[in-house]
């Protein structure tokens, strides 16, 4: 699989002591990152949005819905999503674990 990044994943999970959610970091060293950009006109004029694509050839990493994926080798001790403000990032949407044939990966989807 050709690669073109490292990532940084922030998982979230529910501290039941502090009642507050805890977000784990994760740096995955080869992935592949896609940016496109969807626009369509409605009632209200112009939307636009950032579609985002990240392919990771290691099945082993656990990805989920609304997990963050940060472009790079991100060191922020993430307690919002405020914090990672500024940074190159998506929230994700779909992940999809393709474990079969050749080439297995993780496929990730988010704006």
């Amino acid at each position: 699989m050709i690669t073109n990044t490292d990532i940084t994943i922030y998982s979230r999970e529910y501290n039941t002591g502090t009642r507050q959610d805890d977000w784990n970091r994760t740096y995955v060293s080869a992935a592949w990152w896609f940016k496109d950009e969807k626009a369509s006109i409605t009632t209200d004029g112009l939307k636009k949005a950032d579609i985002y694509t990240v392919r990771i050839p290691d099945t082993s990493i656990s990805l989920k819905k609304d997990d963050y994926i940060v472009k790079g080798d991100c060191h922020v001790d993430m307690r919002t999503v405020k914090d990672l403000e500024g940074l190159e990032k998506t929230r994700v949407t779909s992940v999809n674990y393709d474990t079969f044939g050749s080439n297995p990966h993780v496929k990730a989807g988010g704006v």
